[in-house]
């Protein structure tokens, strides 16, 4: 077990409803079928779901002298190709704009051909977050911890399961709203269908520990999902 605590700023998650037409032709090139969750139920999506879309869960981090975003499709084995990058900020999750300290922002640029004797280099953007705290929270903290503690799809037919345990006395959660945007390539941080600006999203800001497990057949990661996490 490891804490997700991330010196001074906790990870921030946000959910983006993408076309589902677009979600399942990602997930058909993986071999696996696209799960749908239940956007009925209230304790998930009390102000409901766009018609037509499924969420895509996006995260900025920081752990240690580890930078790191995540992007996934939920119920699917697709996730975030892995690329060398530059971070904004490079020492946290996310920081405050300079014109307003309750306004937060997070970029990430691929680095394709760096530079460092005379300018960047070839490094286009790859991510950028912008967000607030909100009062009017399009989603509830039951909403991440079951979607992030879905057992993740292995390429290999396996599953992984990465549980979060949000029930820390450090967890400190803030529900978020703000503007996500995904570039495509050549990036190549998100599939080109994937590729806007998301505006006004829900997301939510908390630290977690993070307990990782050996892949598993993937009935047997279902049956195993502590509920505990899902609080």
């Amino acid at each position: 077990m490891r804490p997700l605590m991330y010196h001074a700023l906790p990870p921030a998650w946000f959910i983006l409803p993408v076309p589902k037409a677009d979600a399942e032709s990602l997930v058909k090139l993986s071999g696996f079928s696209l799960i749908t969750p239940d956007f009925s139920d209230k304790t998930l999506f009390p102000r409901g779901f766009p018609p037509g879309a499924h969420p895509v869960v996006v995260s900025s981090a920081y752990n240690n002298d580890i930078r790191m975003f995540f992007l996934a499709l939920v119920g699917s084995a697709e996730g975030t190709n892995i690329f060398v990058a530059q971070f904004a900020p490079t020492n946290d999750a996310y920081a405050p704009i300079d014109s307003n300290p309750n306004e937060f922002s997070a970029r990430v640029q691929q680095v394709i051909v760096p530079n460092p004797a005379s300018g960047p280099g070839i490094v286009p953007e790859a991510f950028d977050f912008d967000f607030v705290s909100t009062k009017t929270p399009l989603y509830t903290d039951h909403t991440f911890h079951s979607l992030l503690n879905q057992p993740l799809i292995l390429t290999n037919g396996l599953c992984q399961r990465n549980t979060y345990y949000f029930n820390e006395t450090f967890t400190n959660p803030t529900m978020r709203s703000g503007n996500v945007t995904l570039f495509g390539p050549p990036a190549g941080a998100a599939p080109k269908v994937l590729a806007k600006k998301y505006i006004k999203q829900g997301g939510i800001s908390a630290s977690a520990e993070l307990v990782g497990y050996n892949a598993e057949l993937c009935k047997d990661a279902s049956a195993k999902v502590d509920p505990m996490a899902l609080q």
